[in-house]
C-alpha cells in the first residue's frame, strides 16, 4: 500500500507547491512523478524477454547417488534487471532440514506452500543480454519419482517500488531407481538363485525349431505327434526339437508385508523386497536372461498390477527399474491371484522367483501347485522366515540380510556445487 501511494504523494507535492508558489516542492513533485512512472514501466517490462531454464543432464539415478541441477536465467532484452527473485520448488524428500539449510548469500531453502515441498529462494541481478546460473546438487536418499517445479519469478524497478511476477508451471521429473546389490552379497548358495548351476545349465526344447522325428513313446504329448510323418510311415511319429539356450526368469514381487493387507505395512520389509527384486533383475539381465516382473502393486496413476513380460530387449531392465521405483505399499490383489492367471502364459522352462516377506496360505498353495506341476520356482524371503510347514518341497532362500535401501538423512542434501567444493 505504501508503494502504491507514491503517485499520490507526487501529486500532493505538486499541488502544494503551486498553492504555496514554492518551485522546490513543484520540482520535487515532478521528479517523484517521473520516477514513479519510470519505475512502473520498468516493472512492467522487467520479466519480458526473461527465460528460465532448469537443466538436469541426468534425470535418473540410483538411491544414494547425487544429481546435478543447473538453474539458468537469461535476460534477452536491453533493460537490465537490478534484482530478480527465483523461487524454485523441490521435493522435501531430497532435502535435510530445509528451513535452516542456508545455501549461501541471499539463497536459502524455505518451506513451500505445497505439501512435502521446499522452495529455493534465489536472489540475483541480471545485466543486459546476460545469463546467470546456479548449480545445485541433490542427493537421492530413496527410490521414487520426484518433480522439480513450478518456479516463481519476481522482478521490478531499481528502486524496489513496483514488481512483476510470473509462474512457470513446467516441471522436471527425476526417477530414483531402487538400490541394487551384487548377488554374492545376498547370501545365496549360488550366484544364480534361479535353480541353475554354473556348468550345469539345463537346455530346453524350442517348439519352433524342429530337428526331426522319431517313433512315438508313451507319454509324449499329442502336440508332439507329426501326423504327416505318421501317415507316411504308418505308425505314430513324434517331433524332436532343437534345444534352446534362452532362459526365462519371472520375478514375482509380493508387496504385502502384513496379514491382513489392510492392517498396514512394514517399510523395511517392503524396501528390502524391492532391493532384492531389482538386484535379481540386474543380474539376470547381465547374464542375458529373458527377465520379467510381476508385482501386486500398481503404478501411481493406474489400477492394474505391475506386469512386464519376460524379454531381453535393451530397454527391458530400465522398464523394470522404473516400475520398481514407483511401487507403493498399496496391495491391489493377492500375489497368488496374479500367479494363477499368469501360469498359462509362462513359457516352457520359465523360472519363477517369488520375493516376499510373508507367506499367506493362498500364496503357499499357489507356489506348491506351480512347483508340483514342474515349474522351476524359488522363494526368496526378506523377513528371515522359511515356512518349512507351508513349503516342504520348495527351495527357500533367506535374503533378510540385505539392506532396506532407505538412506538416513545426510547433512546438506542440496546446496550449490561451488560451495560444496569450497574448503
Amino acid at each position: 500500500m505504501i508503494r502504491g501511494a507514491w503517485p499520490y504523494v507526487a501529486a500532493l507535492l505538486i499541488i502544494a507547491g503551486l498553492i504555496a508558489l514554492n518551485a522546490v516542492l513543484v520540482l520535487l513533485g515532478f521528479a517523484l512523478a517521473i520516477a514513479c512512472g519510470g519505475a512502473m514501466l520498468w516493472a512492467r517490462y522487467a520479466l519480458r524477454g526473461v527465460t528460465y531454464e532448469r537443466s538436469v543432464p541426468e534425470d535418473h539415478a540410483f538411491a544414494g547417488e547425487t544429481i546435478g541441477v543447473t538453474l539458468r536465467l537469461t535476460n534477452g532484452k536491453s533493460l537490465p534487471l537490478p534484482w530478480i527473485e527465483v523461487h524454485e520448488q523441490f521435493p522435501e524428500t531430497l532435502m535435510v532440514d530445509p528451513g535452516n539449510a542456508v545455501v549461501g548469500g541471499d539463497d536459502e531453502f524455505r518451506q513451500a506452500s505445497t505439501l512435502n515441498s521446499v522452495s529455493l529462494a534465489w536472489r540475483t541481478s541480471v545485466g543486459v543480454h546476460e545469463r546467470v546460473s546456479r548449480d545445485v546438487e541433490l542427493q537421492c536418499p530413496a527410490r521414487g519419482v520426484y518433480q522439480i517445479g513450478p518456479v516463481h519469478l519476481r522482478s521490478g524497478d531499481a528502486f524496489g517500488l513496483y514488481a512483476d511476477e510470473r509462474v512457470d508451471e513446467r516441471r522436471t521429473r527425476i526417477i530414483v531407481y531402487p538400490r541394487t546389490v551384487a548377488l554374492p552379497d545376498l547370501a545365496l548358495p549360488s550366484r544364480r538363485p534361479f535353480g541353475e548351476r554354473r556348468g550345469g545349465l539345463r537346455l530346453f526344447e524350442d517348439p519352433s525349431r524342429i530337428a526331426g522325428v522319431r517313433d512315438y513313446n508313451p507319454g509324449d504329448a499329442l502336440r508332439r505327434i507329426d501326423w504327416n510323418a505318421t501317415a507316411r510311415v504308418g505308425k505314430l511319429q513324434s517331433r524332436m526339437y532343437d534345444p534352446t539356450r534362452a532362459q526365462h526368469l519371472y520375478i514375482a514381487l509380493n508387496t504385502q508385508t502384513l496379514i491382513p493387507a489392510w492392517s498396514g505395512y512394514v517399510t523395511d520389509l517392503l524396501e528390502r523386497s524391492i532391493t532384492v527384486a531389482a538386484s535379481i533383475a540386474r543380474d539376470a539381465y547381465d547374464t542375458r536372461y529373458a527377465v520379467g516382473l510381476l508385482a501386486n502393486s500398481g503404478f501411481p496413476e493406474g489400477d492394474r498390477a505391475i506386469r512386464i513380460a519376460p524379454g531381453r530387449r535393451p530397454e527391458q531392465f530400465i522398464r523394470m527399474l522404473e516400475a520398481l521405483a514407483v511401487v507403493t505399499p498399496f496391495v491391489l490383489e493377492p500375489l497368488s491371484s496374479l500367479l494363477d492367471r499368469e501360469e498359462y502364459r509362462l513359457g516352457h522352462g520359465t523360472t519363477i522367483a517369488v520375493v516376499t516377506a510373508i507367506m499367506p496360505g493362498d500364496l503357499a498353495a499357489t507356489v506348491l501347485r506351480l512347483h508340483r506341476r514342474g515349474h522351476q520356482i524359488v522363494v526368496l524371503t526378506t523377513s528371515g522366515d522359511v515356512w518349512p510347514e507351508l513349503l516342504p518341497d520348495v527351495p527357500v532362500r533367506d535374503v533378510s540380510g540385505v539392506g532396506s535401501g532407505f538412506a538416513p538423512p545426510a547433512a546438506e542434501f542440496a546446496r550449490p556445487a561451488a560451495e560444496q567444493a569450497a574448503p
